[in-house]
């Protein structure tokens, strides 16, 4: 049977002695046992009945994961997860990054809901500050102004103001909104707005 690769890396480090570390890949295949692994952090502290650990280090094709997962465990959910990411492509992984950001997180059933809510979002490549998105809305008719003017509008401001009044977060690569927040989308038209 053919090994699967790793989505997700997850570095844990026991807080008392942060020598002790551990590297948990997901999903978790038949035979790993998270928990099992997990003992190597309580080396030196055998006798407590509890050891605290944090999550050190990840590595994921979601760039902002680390953040939004626990450190108390929760290896099958986590696992889970590492399934719904291993079938998105580059776009959706985008997509899902920019929802962390734009929803409220909490859990690890906040995260893996929001991995199933892709379709709730827009993914706009290349709008990647208030700048361009501001641009985006005027050219777009989001906001109407003559086209005399838009030379002298302050595109940075616009795009700031649409911002904070809508559900969206920036990514490396573009802008994630809900699809309800009424941004239309014209994916073949330009994206941004040349200044003179």
């Amino acid at each position: 049977m053919e090994e699967r690769k790793p989505i997700l890396k997850i570095l844990y480090e026991n807080t008392e002695k942060p020598v002790n570390q551990i590297w948990l890949t997901f999903p978790l295949s038949g035979r790993d046992r998270a928990e099992q692994k997990m003992l190597a952090l309580t080396k030196g502290h055998e006798k407590e009945s509890s050891i605290s650990f944090r999550i050190a280090r990840v590595e994921s094709p979601i760039p902002n994961l680390g953040q939004y997962l626990p450190a108390d465990g929760w290896f099958q959910e986590i696992s889970r997860l590492a399934e719904k990411i291993e079938g998105m492509d580059r776009e959706e992984q985008m997509k899902f990054s920019g929802i962390l950001d734009c929803c409220s997180i909490s859990t690890i059933e906040d995260v893996l809901q929001a991995a199933d809510s892709l379709f709730l979002y827009d993914y706009l490549s290349g709008i990647t500050c208030s700048r361009e998105l501001g641009g985006y809305v005027v050219e777009n008719g989001l906001l109407s102004f003559p086209r005399e003017v838009w030379p002298y509008l302050d595109y940075p401001g616009i795009g700031e103001e649409y911002y904070a009044s809508h559900s969206c977060a920036y990514t490396g690569a573009g802008l994630v909104v809900r699809k309800d927040e009424e941004l239309t989308l014209e994916t073949g038209q330009s994206q941004g707005i040349q200044m003179q």
